[in-house]
C-alpha cells in the first residue's frame, strides 16, 4: 500500500527540459541511454544518480519496500529497504521511479508496503508496478529475448536481474495485453 502525503506541487521547474515530458518507461529508458546508462540489465543506481535523485539504502521495517519523498530542500529522495533481496530492491527502485515520473506532481511522499502487492492496490500503485516491470524488462527487448530463449521465468529473471515473480508477472502482462508498455 502506498501511503501518500498529498500536496500538489510542480517539480517541472527543477527538471532538465529533456526530462519534463518523460512519462512512460520506454521514453525513460531512451533518455537513460543518452546518459550512457547500461540498459540491460538496467543500471538503476547510475540512472538515479545521473538524474539528480538521492538514493539511500537503509534498514526499514520488513513490510516497507521503499519510499520516494521530496526533502525540505525540494530534492527527491528514494529510500529502499537494505534488508530486502537485491532483486526486490531493484524492483522497488524502478517502482519508485515510476512514482517519480508518473505521479510526482500529485504527492510529495510515497511509502510502499511490501505486503500490499494485491488486487486491491490503487491506481497509482498499479501504474508504478507496471512502469517498473516495463523499465526493467522493456517490451521489445523482452519479446526478442522470449523468441530466442523462450518464456522461462528463471532465465528471464537472470538476464534482466529481476525476481522470478516479477518476470512471470511481466510476461503475463504482455501476453494478456494488460498495459500499453
Amino acid at each position: 500500500m502506498a501511503i501518500l502525503k498529498r500536496k500538489v506541487s510542480s517539480t517541472s521547474a527543477f527538471l532538465p527540459v529533456d526530462m519534463m515530458d518523460l512519462n512512460n518507461p520506454q521514453d525513460v529508458l531512451d533518455y537513460a541511454i543518452t546518459l550512457n546508462v547500461k540498459p540491460t540489465p538496467f543500471d538503476l543506481d547510475d540512472f538515479i544518480n545521473k538524474i539528480g535523485i538521492e538514493l539511500r539504502r537503509v534498514v526499514m521495517a520488513d513490510d516497507i519496500s521503499g519510499q520516494l519523498q521530496k526533502n525540505d530542500n525540494g530534492k527527491w529522495v528514494i529510500s529502499v529497504n537494505s534488508l530486502h533481496h537485491q532483486k526486490r530492491q531493484r524492483f522497488t527502485l524502478a517502482h519508485e521511479l515510476g512514482h517519480y515520473f508518473l505521479h510526482r506532481n500529485r504527492a510529495i511522499e510515497f511509502i510502499d508496503k511490501a505486503l500490499y502487492r494485491s488486487s486491491q492496490m490503487d491506481a497509482m500503485e498499479y501504474e508504478a508496478n507496471n512502469f517498473a516491470g516495463a523499465l526493467l524488462m522493456p517490451k521489445k527487448i523482452l519479446i526478442e529475448f522470449i523468441k530466442m530463449k523462450g518464456a522461462n521465468a528463471e532465465i528471464i529473471s537472470d538476464y534482466f536481474d529481476v525476481s522470478v515473480l516479477a518476470a512471470k508477472i511481466r510476461v503475463e502482462t504482455l501476453q494478456r495485453k494488460l498495459y500499453e508498455y
